[in-house]
């Protein structure tokens, strides 16, 4: 930990990272409430959620731009294009043409632009660091997310609430933290990328490089579809389709949720609850992958009993409760099941799937799960200017209940074992047992 301390090209990444993370919350938690309040309507948080979370279902294509550009430059451009599209929304409510309809153009440009930040930043380290140091930087990396994602959630929230500020002045700021993120990554010195085998291939692109993007992105994803195939032909017949069901329910519950959330919080307490309620799911999802390692042992088919029933649980408390720091500790709570589970889940998956399949069924998973989220927040939008927020935080808790119920009936889920206990190939897993 020492020598990652006096390495100041980590230090400097590190840093951009905790700024452009800051960025990032402000950003999320001042878009939202901005379209909350310009729209005054959830079916308008709805679309602005769908189109922040959408594009990164776009985030396969990255990896082969990412590798064919220098990095540095990379992570110059998309912050200052990131920095420069926030302050759009300053600069109309300036010349008084800011509109929901404006908001909900920038939006999704920001998050095509973002789309490519965080490869390029885990991209770079490797360079920055030794080799056996790059665990440790991995985890100081993952920490700083976290903890960042924790506290400007709050911030963001804060600065929206106040009135010398607003959610106008909220981008202000946050193009601030993209002007120096451009500064930190402009002094980033990195040594040249090993250009051996295929990675030559790429430097020859100068004179028509148009072309040679096009194909790499094109492979690219001819590729993704056809692993994504393969994924979906390893999962017919296993327990992980069994186990992926309600995952793939309850995120679109919880994207119905996100989308009301500026509208539930305007209810319960304002823009700074917002904030602190994000910050909430923040916490309980660290305190979860934390705690995930303390529970390998039991179960993964009690644990998913109990975790969604304590979820469901937590939500409906969440949407019954008016003392605010009973609903931000509803909040904690309703998350930190999901947290530990997706640790859980991820290395079960490792340790049972063929190391060759890994990557395909990985993605398969994760393009299905990730697809529902955005979704539930374009149709939770619209529910919500019928019926409200408050019945679409009580609908996790009931997608969470209806999980229960699901894996209660299921005998091969009931009786999936704990993580600990598996191993490669583990029949439990691959055979799933038929009947309730």
């Amino acid at each position: 930990m020492r020598e990652l301390l006096s390495n100041r090209t980590f230090l400097r990444l590190l840093l951009g990272r905790l700024v452009t993370n800051a960025g990032d919350s402000i950003y999320y938690v001042a878009a939202l409430w901005l379209v909350h309040d310009l729209g005054g309507s959830t079916f308008y948080t709805g679309v602005a959620s769908f189109l922040m979370m959408v594009p990164g279902l776009l985030q396969f294509l990255v990896g082969p731009l990412v590798d064919d550009v220098e990095v540095r430059w990379a992570l110059v451009v998309t912050q200052a294009v990131q920095g420069l599209l926030v302050l759009t929304i300053p600069l109309a409510a300036w010349l008084d043409a800011l509109s929901v309809e404006l908001v909900l153009v920038v939006v999704p440009l920001a998050s095509l632009v973002n789309l490519v930040t965080y490869p390029a930043q885990s991209s770079a380290l490797p360079r920055a660091v030794d080799r056996d140091e790059l665990p440790a930087a991995n985890a100081v990396f993952n920490t700083a997310h976290e903890g960042v994602n924790m506290t400007f959630n709050a911030v963001g929230g804060l600065l929206v609430g106040l009135a010398a500020v607003g959610a106008v002045g909220a981008f202000l700021v946050d193009a601030a933290t993209f002007g120096v993120a451009v500064l930190l990554f402009a002094g980033l010195t990195l040594p040249e990328r090993d250009t051996s085998g295929d990675a030559t291939a790429t430097d020859g692109g100068a004179d028509a490089p148009s072309a040679d993007d096009t194909e790499t992105v094109r492979e690219r994803a001819g590729r993704y579809v056809s692993d994504f195939r393969e994924g979906l032909a390893y999962l017919r017949g296993t327990a992980f389709v069994s186990v992926l069901l309600p995952r793939v329910f309850v995120s679109f519950a919880t994207g119905m949720m996100l989308a009301v959330l500026p509208a539930f919080a305007a209810l319960r307490g304002g823009s700074g609850l917002y904030g602190v309620l994000l910050s909430a799911l923040a916490a309980g999802a660290l305190f979860g992958s934390v705690l995930s390692a303390r529970l390998d042992w039991v179960p993964y088919g009690h644990l998913m009993l109990v975790g969604t029933a304590v979820t469901g649980v937590a939500w409906i408390g969440a949407g019954l409760v008016t003392w605010t720091p009973a609903i931000v500790a509803c909040f904690a709570l309703a998350i930190v099941y999901s947290g530990g589970n997706s640790v859980l889940f991820d290395t079960l998956v490792q340790t049972v799937v063929p190391e060759d399949k890994v990557g395909r069924v990985t993605s398969s998973m994760s393009t299905l799960e990730g697809a529902a989220t955005p979704f539930g927040s374009l149709v939770g939008g619209a529910v919500a200017a019928v019926v409200g927020p408050v019945p679409l935080v009580l609908a996790v808790g009931v997608a969470n209940f209806l999980a229960t119920v699901y894996v209660g009936l299921s005998r091969s889920l009931r009786s999936l074992p704990a993580v600990a206990d598996v191993e490669y190939g583990d029949d439990r897993i691959e055979r799933i047992r038929d009947g309730p």
